[in-house]
């Protein structure tokens, strides 16, 4: 009992510090798209970020993680990678934090339609209710967005459904693929997906950007690793439902940093949204 407990507090610990860990990106990305474009910024995240673990691997002894027998697939990863992260990006820079960061619980909701299309995977009536209502709590947030033709709040909904599909790619292709060597390439990729758009309109970075920039990527990979140390230690449907302390945690830092608050529409669909995803993660593990 008292070594299951102990586990569990132990996999709290690492959620949390990956959700602080998400948050703190958030804000440093608000920050430092100030001074460089968008495309620029998410450049530097990729290249610092697969740069920071060439080190790590080389002290590791596992130089065979720079070897890959699925480079087009990492490939089209990082390609899709970029993509998401750039939309994600543009939004995060024009909408509220705890507004992107709602849209993004959605994720669960868009895995689940992509893998009933390209996986043929079988979805149970109740989930496709619950999918149905957690549509109804995106319009909530996103009907201004029709309305008022706010692009930005749009590119969000876009970048969450990229990342579902990038879900659906590791799910279906990258399975035996090491950690390391997915982050690696996925970054190297991505950087180099984006370095065309980020060269069009590019400007020279100060010695304090270049100084934030690799601590965001550096970032990037220690999100992923607080997330993978708390999923060893428990079962992913036990933490779940504490996911969504981040909403909290967005909207704290949100406020402190930017002076943001979320409206009402933004609070009812988070609702619906949290709670439709909560149901299908009970409805997937019961």
């Amino acid at each position: 009992m008292y070594p299951q407990k102990n586990a569990y507090l132990q996999s709290l610990f690492w959620l949390l510090l990956g959700i602080l860990s998400s948050c703190f990106n958030d804000v440093v990305t608000k920050y430092v798209t100030t001074g460089l474009t968008i495309c620029q910024v998410c450049f530097f995240r990729f290249i610092f970020g697969s740069l920071v673990l060439v080190p790590i691997i080389m002290y590791s002894s596992n130089d065979h993680l720079f070897r890959t027998k699925r480079l087009p697939l990492h490939f089209l990863r990082g390609l899709f990678l970029a993509i998401a992260m750039s939309l994600y990006s543009y939004g995060l820079t024009q909408v509220k934090m705890s507004t992107v960061t709602i849209i993004g619980f959605a994720n669960p909701i868009f895995v689940l339609i992509l893998a009933s299309i390209f996986l043929k995977e079988q979805v149970a009536w109740p989930i496709w209710v619950a999918t149905c209502l957690a549509f109804m709590g995106i319009a909530f947030i996103v009907r201004p967005a029709i309305v008022n033709y706010n692009t930005p709040l749009l590119a969000c909904v876009l970048a969450t459904v990229v990342f579902a599909l990038l879900d659906i790619i590791n799910k279906k292709y990258i399975t035996h693929e090491p950690i390391l060597s997915v982050i690696f390439f996925s970054n190297l990729f991505a950087s180099l997906c984006i370095f065309p758009v980020a060269w069009y309109d590019w400007q020279i970075p100060t010695l304090p950007q270049l100084c934030v920039l690799g601590v965001l990527g550096i970032g990037s990979n220690l999100i992923l690793y607080f997330l993978l140390r708390a999923f060893a230690l428990s079962d992913i449907s036990v933490l779940a439902p504490l996911r969504y302390i981040e909403l909290v945690v967005s909207m704290v830092f949100g406020y402190l940093f930017f002076d943001e608050w979320p409206t009402l529409d933004t609070c009812l669909g988070a609702m619906v949204i949290i709670a439709c995803s909560c149901f299908v993660t009970y409805y997937q593990n019961r």
